[in-house]
């Protein structure tokens, strides 16, 4: 666990840069740079962005029931993926993501360019021109991994571990980042399917170093916001067991008995590359092992 400059974190929640689709407006994109439940927080972090050059909106996204700051709506997917990766890159804003849907009770429109007028010319000789092929459309991060979830695994086999490759926390927190609840609900279904079966949940970390830990205040279930997120300071082992806890918290919250869990937190005990390889990210990680009885 590396120590790491918090930015953000003392007023609200961020996600990363993926798209959150609820399905009402399909063709309507917006630029998330924070998600908060307190309208205070959201005003706050508008007022922040400006810092950063940044001219940004709040407005109460019903659905979700938070208080979305963002930066650009437009109906062209494309643009807006680019703009949150912008950000992420030239901007302290590395959570910046793409919502799918509409804010307020009005959605705002882009409007269209008014079309020229056609102009009457001379008959000419007509030369057939084989188009382009379209191009594929461009998938947001949150539509790939809610199609990787959709395919994985349906079964629980007793001895084997699986790692949770969509599940993400904020940094140096044990608080899971909106995208994750693809896969904490995928796990949720398995074990409903399941009710005979046990699970032992390990976490990991990259590195052993103390740090700056993040966490829910006690007995929270706001499990995807920073809103109200207490700071603390801990080893990699104490961050790796909270952040099983907050997953095994979650199933219990979605009537998974708690008996059928333990927990095992390993800190940055069982690397899967150095802590400054390219790849060290992976080192953070959940992994779900089904147990055989006892």
């Amino acid at each position: 666990m590396k120590t790491i400059v918090l930015f953000f974190f003392m007023l609200g929640t961020f996600g990363a840069s993926i798209a959150q689709t609820d399905g009402a407006e399909p063709d309507n994109y917006i630029v998330v740079i924070g998600a908060f439940s307190n309208p205070d927080n959201a005003n706050r972090f508008v007022k922040l962005s400006k810092k950063y050059k940044v001219e940004a909106k709040s407005e109460f996204n019903k659905i979700r029931s938070l208080y979305y700051v963002y930066v650009l709506q437009t109906g062209d997917k494309t643009s807006a993926v680019i703009e949150a990766e912008r950000l992420r890159e030239e901007t302290p804003m590395k959570d910046t993501w793409v919502y799918n849907g509409t804010l307020g009770d009005v959605l705002v429109r882009v409007p269209e360019p008014e079309p020229a007028p056609v102009q009457s010319a001379p008959v000419e000789e007509v030369k057939v021109v084989t188009p382009e092929p379209t191009p594929p459309p461009v998938k947001t991060e949150e539509e790939k991994i809610k199609e990787a979830v959709e395919g994985k695994s349906k079964v629980l086999k007793r001895g084997e571990m699986e790692t949770l490759h969509h599940l993400y926390f904020f940094r140096d927190a044990a608080i899971l980042r909106p995208e994750s609840k693809y896969e904490v609900d995928r796990l949720v279904e398995l074990l409903k399917s399941h009710p005979n079966e046990t699970i032992r949940i390990h976490g990991h970390t990259n590195g052993n170093d103390k740090g700056p830990i993040i966490r829910l205040p006690e007995g929270s279930k706001d499990f995807f916001s920073m809103d109200n997120a207490v700071q603390d300071y801990g080893s990699a082992v104490k961050l790796s067991e909270l952040r099983a806890l907050v997953i095994r918290d979650y199933l219990v919250a979605n009537g998974i008995d708690a008996k059928r869990m333990k927990i095992k937190a390993w800190g940055g005990k069982k690397p899967l590359y150095e802590v400054d390889d390219d790849k060290a990210e992976a080192n953070v990680r959940v992994e779900i092992e089904v147990l055989h009885p006892e």
